[in-house]
């Protein structure tokens, strides 16, 4: 990705107080830094980018000189490329914020007085012990989305892990008279 002046960001600003500061003809060290909103170091660099000239022992620049530079750079392909590199930023961001927003469910832990999960408690949404026609096994959960799923597979297993044995006795395939 290309490099653009922190600026560029700020730039319609910039471009509007330049623009209403009529009074001022000249710009120069001090005014540089505070429209630009940069350091002493970088005024005078951005003086000498827009050509400034010596005036009365001191870096200055017409403000109608750096309005048509501005207002230049405003509508060139370097700016437009910033802003094309920008919001292919913010369409990541914002792809990133809705991925982890679907990965977000929510898991209620375990209070400690609380009886412990139970096979019999889970929602009806949850269809997993074999029946005798069921061959093979079946487990299925209807759910409305993901955090719905991720809910409901918590519960499941924490019913699974506290009451193991009944879990795998319900599971497991039985042994075949006919072997």
């Amino acid at each position: 990705m290309a490099r653009h002046p922190d600026w560029f960001q700020r730039l319609d600003a910039i471009v509007e107080i330049v623009s209403r500061a009529d009074r001022l003809e000249w710009l120069g060290r001090t005014e540089i830094e505070a429209v630009f909103g940069c350091s002493q170091r970088d005024s005078i660099r951005l003086l000498h980018k827009f050509g400034a000239a010596e005036r009365d022992d001191a870096l200055s620049l017409p403000r109608t000189a750096l309005l048509a530079q501005l207002c230049a750079i405003r509508s060139s392909s370097t700016y437009a490329a910033f802003l094309r590199q920008r919001q292919g930023v913010a369409r990541e961001l914002n792809a990133a914020r809705a991925a982890t927003a679907a990965r977000q469910f929510q898991v209620h832990p375990v209070v400690p007085d609380a009886s412990p999960p139970r096979f019999e408690d889970l929602p009806d949404t949850i269809r997993w012990r074999r029946t005798p026609a069921a061959n093979p096994a079946r487990f299925e959960i209807l759910y409305h989305d993901g955090a719905d799923l991720m809910r409901q597979l918590a519960e499941f297993l924490a019913a699974a892990g506290v009451n193991r044995e009944e879990f795998f006795e319900a599971t497991e395939v039985p042994d075949d008279p006919a072997d």
